[in-house]
């Protein structure tokens, strides 16, 4: 049955729990096996009705069994319904406690489930941007949803059940071995046999399906939103069919895998019923050779009460393992995410720690940068070499430089999302990630292509901002100064405008600025703002740029632009090339130090 390797996947799952939360789930198990006495009084007390009923119809006033089970065969018809009663009391309380004792553990389980996501979630989210993107983002919230419950209620459920159903089937034949012990034996080596040769042949199949399933899954997810993104690429191109193609393919996959699931579910069922059928035929013909006709009868009986019970737990104990082999599928993911956090969070330079820091000083919007360089992973050749820069609190700065050169790494770094692999950063003093937190909605960033979620608009701009803690007034503010406030005044919604997946109610332009105002609604006092113009007109750029010069002075802006004209007015101009910071100064220091650059504000007659 393959237990070396489910015993491996219940530790690793068992790991996954905090001590107080394994040590419930073990008083869960237990109690449950505990029930299984239940069934072993239920079954000796049937065993005596049976006995008893035989006595009194064929009259001889005692039974074919002996021993002191036999002394306790009722010899009355009051006594047999008694010891029937009393059995059936005995096997509806054994199955609604089973049944409470099962809901609970599950309830249990699927809390725990959430619990290990949120942990999981917080330990990815506190990780560099560039560690987070080493998994494709489907496979993040296949390990972060189904791969996590994998591994807790797919896994510790099931495995509750085999122990307890274990139990009650051990419990049954011992209580069989004590009245009739070549039955038992029987039994156990019949039955025995049964579920070995089973499981060989479907655990491998269970394993198999569990991870074609998490495949197909992944796959179905990333064709869709490929698809989505590309929509209109793929409209005008008239090339929508390979996408479908392949998420029918990879949903035909997904069908067959259910499908075959199903019968894996329903295969123990069948067996056993044939099983059954021959295990009697076959105890008969060794029965009716070796005793009388009375002792076979009532053994044959036996059998059958005990079959009846240890039928449906065997079942049971079938479907548990099948479920626990294909979470070791579904789950595998899960476990690597988990190791590689390990790692990671061992590295100096993939954790962001967001501690906290003490301080009674107001952020002042400083920048420092010593010796600044990163290498991404897998790679030789330096992002960024040794950049030393120092920004005064409310000084305009524009980061200036071809495609390729590093411009947005600087950004990231100073804004703590990386963490450089040389060299140090700090925002007035203290490490860029430690300042965020110290001092939140101080430092704000505008990313080029600005992430809209399907919410109200404004859900939208008080990102991150819980219903209840949100100010209008300064969500219009912030509008007001992205210039998006007149075009809200045409929506009778207003503030509850649902902008669509994505922005797809919205231009461009307009999610630019709806990104312009989710970072001046904190009223921050360092701005970051990464090509955040790029999509809007003319005017519109030149209302957000005055927009920008109203604040400086006391906000310190990192501008990144493409677009010459937005960054001339800056005091400090740092052009880089191939990661490295080739000159610093005003605009026109830049123009004499750099020829090209001289030549391109030329073109546009600057």
């Amino acid at each position: 049955m393959k237990a070396p390797r489910s015993f491996f996947l219940i530790r690793r799952s068992l790991g996954l729990l905090n001590r107080r939360s394994r040590r419930l789930y073990w008083l869960a198990v237990i109690a449950q096996m505990l029930t299984s006495t239940l069934d072993l009084a239920a079954v000796i007390l049937i065993g005596l009705v049976v006995g008893g009923t035989s006595a009194v119809a064929l009259g001889t006033g005692g039974s074919p069994a002996s021993g002191f089970l036999g002394d306790l065969i009722p010899d009355s018809t009051d006594g047999i319904i008694a010891f029937a009663a009393v059995a059936g009391v005995l096997l509806v309380t054994k199955s609604l406690t089973s049944l409470y004792l099962t809901r609970r553990t599950y309830r249990f389980l699927a809390n725990r489930s959430a619990m290990v996501s949120s942990q999981l979630a917080d330990q990815v989210l506190s990780l560099s941007l560039l560690d987070v993107q080493r998994r494709a983002s489907q496979k993040l919230t296949q390990a972060l949803t189904g791969g996590v419950s994998a591994a807790t209620v797919n896994t510790l459920g099931p495995n509750s059940v085999i122990l307890a159903e274990s139990s009650l089937a051990v419990l049954l034949l011992v209580g069989l071995s004590a009245v009739d012990p070549l039955v038992a034996v029987f039994t156990i080596v019949f039955f025995g046999l049964i579920a070995i040769l089973l499981q060989l042949a479907i655990g491998r199949w269970a394993v198999r399906l569990g991870r074609a399933q998490a495949a197909a899954d992944i796959g179905s997810m990333t064709e869709l939103q490929h698809s989505i993104r590309a929509y209109r690429e793929l409209v005008v191109a008239n090339r929508r069919e390979l996408f479908v193609k392949r998420f029918e393919v990879l949903r035909w996959k997904a069908a067959s895998v259910l499908a075959d699931s199903f019968i894996l579910s329903q295969a123990g069922k069948y067996v056993f019923e044939g099983a059954l059928v021959f295990g009697a035929g076959g105890l008969v013909v060794i029965l009716t050779t070796t005793r009388s006709l009375e002792s076979a009868v009532l053994s044959l009986t036996i059998f059958l009460l005990v079959a009846t019970r240890v039928f449906p737990s065997l079942l049971r104990l079938q479907a548990a393992f099948t479920q626990l082999r294909n979470a070791e599928g579904v789950s595998s993911e899960v476990f690597a995410l988990i190791e590689d956090l390990k790692a990671l969070h061992q590295s100096p330079t993939a954790q962001v720690a967001f501690e906290t820091y003490e301080s009674a000083e107001p952020f002042g919007p400083s920048i420092t940068l010593s010796g600044v360089s990163l290498t991404y992973p897998d790679t030789t050749e330096p992002a960024l070499h040794g950049i030393s820069v120092s920004v005064k609190p409310g000084q305009s700065v524009a980061i200036v430089g071809s495609t390729g050169a590093g411009k947005s790494t600087l950004a990231d770094i100073m804004l703590g999302v990386i963490r450089p692999t040389g060299g140090s950063a700090s925002l007035s003093g203290l490490p860029p990630e430690q300042a965020v937190a110290t001092w939140p909605g101080s430092i704000a960033y505008v990313p080029q292509d600005v992430a809209v979620l399907s919410g109200t608009v404004r859900e939208n701009v008080a990102l991150g901002f819980p219903d209840e803690e949100i100010d209008d007034e300064a969500v219009w503010e912030a509008l007001r100064r992205a210039h998006l406030a007149d075009f809200l005044a045409d929506y009778r919604d207003r503030l509850d405008t649902v902008v669509g997946e994505n922005g797809v109610k919205l231009s461009g332009g307009q999610r630019q600025r709806l990104g312009i105002a989710r970072a001046l609604y904190t009223r921050p006092r360092m701005l970051v703002m990464d090509e955040a113009t790029s999509a809007l007109d003319a005017q519109t750029e030149r209302d957000i740029t005055s927009t920008i010069d109203e604040i400086s002075g006391e906000v310190t802006t990192i501008v990144i632009a493409h677009r010459l004209a937005t960054v001339r007015h800056c005091e400090l101009v740092l052009y880089l090339d191939n990661g490295r910071l080739v000159a610093s100064g005003t605009f026109e220091d830049i123009r004499r130090q750099v020829p090209a650059f001289d030549q391109q504000a030329q073109l546009l007659g600057l």
